[in-house]
Order: structure tokens, then sequence, then C-alpha cells
């Protein structure tokens, strides 16, 4: 679906994605791997190469010590990748290709290679320009900008990176939200049956299970009124995670253990901190839920804000009583709940999947 050309074309060029993870991570699951598997052209051939493999990521969410020799492998290994690569290839590189490195490695390919573009679905620019760390401040505060500026061109996932990267001076930029493969997920709604109890149900990795803190207090007031089970995908294993008078499921991250909790859960939710790097996120788990016919309740935080129309597909929570009047809303109300399942599909449907915005991604990178 690449190019619709014939052979003879100059400029069909090879596709390589630069990913800061393998397949486990969702996001170079999501921005990456997902894109190459759609992409279907007998002449282009595309390629992912990972910099930390999937090995050192089962490591990281076990939290177990990681070999520093290990890790300057996994930068050697990518060394050499670099080293062979076509001046012709349409290069796309997610987030960075080394991680607290300056950009030395960035600028040598911006010389060699006029067809260079940067993703970026987090405001990963922040871990250098808001660190406490001198060195990082001095010598790194400025590594996303340049990147983004001698770039042939940047794919932002929301309107917080997509403004960063207008004004650090970039070429040309598009907005292109993280999106679902809509061929996963069910054609038509669940039927509806009464469980003996509300599911609320988030989807998450170790480093944001910190954020359900924030529901903590609502879901406890509302556990003496209603019986709740909070069921948790990808929850840090090594965080005690407890609530009062609330069954608590928690189940590791895979693909077969999200679409199932997705048939379960009552409503999803998204809760996060109003912190700049949160406003670099790009609510893809609202984005999951609301796929799967689900309401959602989300912290009133950047793009979470944007895409639930509040009181139409879901509902944005700025304080804890709003989450728990919210919740026992949509306990009370099963149509509602039902009604609001549809509408945040539709929305999906329209805007956030593989399939409505794959020719545009297609279009951005060869022009």
């Amino acid at each position: 679906m690449f190019l619709n050309k014939s052979t003879n074309d100059k400029r069909v060029k090879n596709i390589i994605f630069l990913t800061k993870y393998g397949n486990l991570a969702a996001s170079s699951r999501l921005r990456a791997y997902q894109y190459k598997d759609k992409i279907d052209s007998p002449i282009l051939n595309v390629k992912v190469q990972s910099l930390f493999s999937n090995k050192y990521l089962k490591k990281k969410f076990e939290s177990k010590s990681i070999s520093i020799f290990y890790i300057f492998y996994l930068y050697l290994k990518r060394l050499f990748f670099l080293l062979k690569l076509n001046k012709d290839e349409v290069i796309i590189i997610h987030c960075e290709l080394f991680p607290y490195v300056p950009p030395i490695f960035e600028w040598v390919l911006f010389k060699l290679n006029k067809n260079i573009y940067v993703d970026y679905d987090d405001a990963i620019f922040h871990n250098y320009d808001l660190s406490d760390n001198l060195y990082i401040k001095l010598f790194l505060s400025q590594k996303i900008k340049f990147s983004m500026k001698m770039s042939a061109g940047v794919i932002a996932g929301n309107d917080y990176i997509l403004n960063y990267a207008q004004n650090a001076g970039a070429k040309k930029v598009l907005k292109l939200p993280t999106v679902i493969d809509l061929d996963k997920y069910a054609i038509n709604p669940p039927s509806y049956k009464k469980n003996n109890n509300f599911t609320i149900g988030w989807i998450g990795s170790p480093s944001t299970t910190k954020y359900l803190e924030i529901i903590k207090e609502p879901l406890a007031r509302l556990a003496l009124k209603i019986p709740i089970v909070l069921y948790l995908v990808g929850a840090d294993i090594n965080q005690e995670i407890s609530i009062d008078n609330i069954e608590i499921v928690s189940i590791p991250w895979s693909e077969l253990n999200e679409q199932k909790a997705l048939k379960i859960f009552d409503v999803g939710v998204m809760p996060l901190y109003d912190n700049p790097w949160e406003k670099g996120k790009c609510a893809f788990k609202l984005i999951q839920y609301m796929a799967s016919f689900l309401p959602v309740v989300a912290s009133n935080v950047g793009m979470n804000a944007q895409i639930i129309n509040n009181y139409n597909n879901g509902f944005v929570a700025k304080n804890s009583d709003e989450w728990f009047n919210f919740f026992y809303m949509l306990y009370s109300q099963p149509k509602l709940r039902s009604e609001m399942g549809l509408k945040g599909r539709d929305m999906v449907e329209k805007n956030f999947t593989i399939q409505s915005r794959l020719a545009e991604f297609e279009n951005f990178v060869r022009n």
C-alpha cells in the first residue's frame, strides 16, 4: 500500500524504523512494528531495528539487574547497524538513537541522509531539559530540539509534542496519534450482562503504576457503597497495591491478557498527574478502552481531555470527588455505559486506527 507506482520510480525507497525497544514495548510495537505489518508493497522493504532487546525489557519489567556490558553490546550493535545504512533509505528514528548520549550520531546521519524523520509519542525532551542533573542539563537539554530541527520531518503523537517541534524549528510536522489495529478488536459491542461486581479496569506498565494512587481514595469511598473489582494489567509486580474492601486482580501484560481483560472491564481508567511529562502522553489506553466499547474516566490532563468529550463518550475527572461521582454514575446507569461505549468506539474508528491513518503516514514520509 505504501506506493502505487511502477518499480522504475526512483523515489521508491526502503524504510527503516530505528526504535528504542523491541516489540514488547507498547510504544515501539504500535509506532513501528504495527506499521511494518500493515505496509503492503512488493517493491518496498520495511525493517525495524531496536536498540534495547526484549530480553533487556523483560529484565527491566522484573526489576532484575542488567549488566553494563550487555548495554554496551546493544549500543555497539546499533552503531554497526547504522554504518550499513544506505543514504537512499527512509529512516524513522523513534525517540533517539542513543539515550543520554549527545546527538553526535544523529548529526552524522543528518549529514549523510536527507530522508530522516523523528517520531515522538512521549515528551522525552523533558528527560533532559527538566533534569536536576547538571551534566544532563548542560549537554543534553537541546538534544531533541536539534533532532527535530535537522530532520526532514517530525511525527508527533499529540499537540503538546507538535508545539514543541514547531518551536524547535521543525521543517514539517505530522500529528499522528498512537493508533490501534481495528482488526484486533470486536466488531460489535458485547451483549450486556449484569455483573456481581463493578469491574474498573486499568492497563499500564510498571512505570505508570504510580498513577493508581490518584484513584485509591475515591475507590475506597465507593467500595463502602458497591462491590468493586480493580482489574490491573501490566502493573509493577514489586509494588503492593491494596485498597480497603476492594478485590484487586493484577495480571502481567501480554497481548492475550490485554484483550481478555478488555472483555471483562465495565469501565476503563487513565489517571495521570498534571505535570509536563504527562502532558506529552498520547492517551493510548483510552483509545483501547473506547475501541472495546467501554466508557472511560480519566484525569483532565493533556490528550485525555482532547479525546474525551465530557459527559458524551466518557468523563474527565479534576478531583477525587469527580472520580467518585463518575464511577458511581456509571455503576448506577448501565444504559449510560453502553451509550458512551458506542460513542467512543465511533470516534476511534474515524480517527484512531491504523486503517484510517496509514495513508497519512505514508504520504508524509515519502514527500
